[in-house]
């Protein structure tokens, strides 16, 4: 088959090696190793290359607040229609986004739409406490885009059922399949290897956490955590990787809780270097709120492939993922005491780590390399296409 990745972008600052827009790299890749044909259009913005060896091509947009949105909107849709003059793409493969374009585009191509939903998008808005008219807009393009899909791929079941329920598309035309990550670039290595070279003290434990700073990931209550951990453990140190939004909030709290000297936020760091920092750390948190909803984390299965220990928030989606492997630690969201007290636990069970990490890695290599996942795609997508035809 020939599939076209649409990598939909024009937000300032976002990386594009972070989360869902390396994810489809990964997987025009690994379904590139299994015979077909890829091909990822991503946007011409300051940063954005080609981050996997596959046919690409990038769409003009203009670096400008104002025109931003619509050039990448239009751009990206009429870079894909001339590519398809030379080659019909079977497949259009986009992430849920407001953008109506793909569809009538996979129409005008004859080729079948797949929609990807990560995450209840209408919920994060919310969360985000975006303007009521942006909320309903996105509910109307959604709707359209997953009425009208050939196939509608959820990362957990629970977003099946939002899919299903919501936006009433039929329960055959929906599947589940889960992230996934790179068990060959997210590997074990000595820890204090690691800090020595991202300057930390090798003999210095190190609790940490690695995202997109969105209010949903619940860093607040990691560094609540961290300030009663000091009361006990004064020795342990915080490492916090990423930027966002909400960067200057929280290291505002960190001056407030007096843990200046003991938390590093390094900012945003290069996915090739990502596991260096992973690797430096002896616990990592993934502290959710408790509104988060479904999720199926990246971050988490990348810890998992470095065999390092999580502790995360009791969520449904992130329960499941645990009682799978057998190797994440969950506590009640936005509970720094009940956090800090896990935390604190593992860090004085170096044994109970090394389990820990053990069990991550082996479950995530059975079942969360980006191979695995793109033949699930591949047979997902052919299903779908039989019972299209009859």
């Amino acid at each position: 088959m020939d599939w076209s990745f649409l990598n939909f972008a024009y937000e300032p600052g976002l990386r594009p090696d972070s989360g869902g827009f390396r994810k489809l790299w990964e997987v025009a890749w690994a379904l590139q190793t299994l015979g077909h044909t890829t091909r990822v259009f991503y946007p011409r913005l300051p940063g954005w290359v080609p981050l996997r060896d596959v046919p690409s091509a990038a769409y003009p947009v203009v670096d400008r607040a104002v025109v931003r949105p619509l050039t990448a909107h239009v751009s990206m849709a009429l870079a894909t229609l001339r590519a398809a003059r030379q080659t019909r793409p079977d497949i259009v493969y986009m992430r849920t986004h407001i953008n109506l374009l793909p569809l009538p585009m996979a129409r005008a191509v004859r080729a079948r739409l797949v929609v990807e939903v990560n995450a209840d998008g209408l919920q994060f808005l919310e969360q985000e406490r975006a303007p009521r008219w942006k909320r309903q807009l996105f509910r109307r393009v959604e709707r359209i885009n997953l009425r009208g899909a050939h196939l509608v791929v959820t990362l957990t079941p629970g977003l099946r059922q939002m899919v299903v329920e919501r936006y009433g598309v039929p329960a055959d035309r929906v599947c589940v399949i889960p992230s996934g990550t790179d068990p060959d670039h997210f590997a074990p290595d000595d820890v204090a290897r690691c800090r020595r070279e991202i300057g930390l003290d090798p003999a210095r434990p190190t609790v940490g956490f690695v995202g997109l700073f969105y209010r949903h990931q619940g860093v607040g209550t990691l560094l609540g955590a961290l300030a009663r951990l000091h009361q006990w453990r004064p020795d342990v140190g915080g490492l916090i990787v990423g930027d966002g939004i909400m960067r200057r909030t929280w290291e505002a709290q960190a001056e407030r809780l007096g843990l200046d000297g003991a938390v590093r936020f390094t900012g945003q760091v290069p996915y090739t270097r990502v596991p260096v920092y992973l690797n430096a750390m002896d616990v990592l948190a993934a502290p959710f709120t408790g509104d988060r909803g479904e999720t199926s984390p990246f971050k988490v299965l990348d810890v998992m492939a470095c065999a390092r220990p999580v502790v995360a928030s009791d969520l449904l989606s992130v329960r499941s993922l645990a009682d799978d492997s057998g190797a994440l630690t969950l506590v009640p969201p936005d509970d720094a005491g009940a956090l800090a007290q896990a935390l604190g636990d593992l860090l004085e069970r170096p044994e109970r780590r090394a389990e820990l990490g053990r069990r991550g890695r082996d479950h995530v290599c059975r079942h969360h390399s980006w191979r695995r996942l793109a033949g699930a795609l591949e047979s997902s997508v052919r299903s779908s296409s039989e019972v299209s035809a009859r």
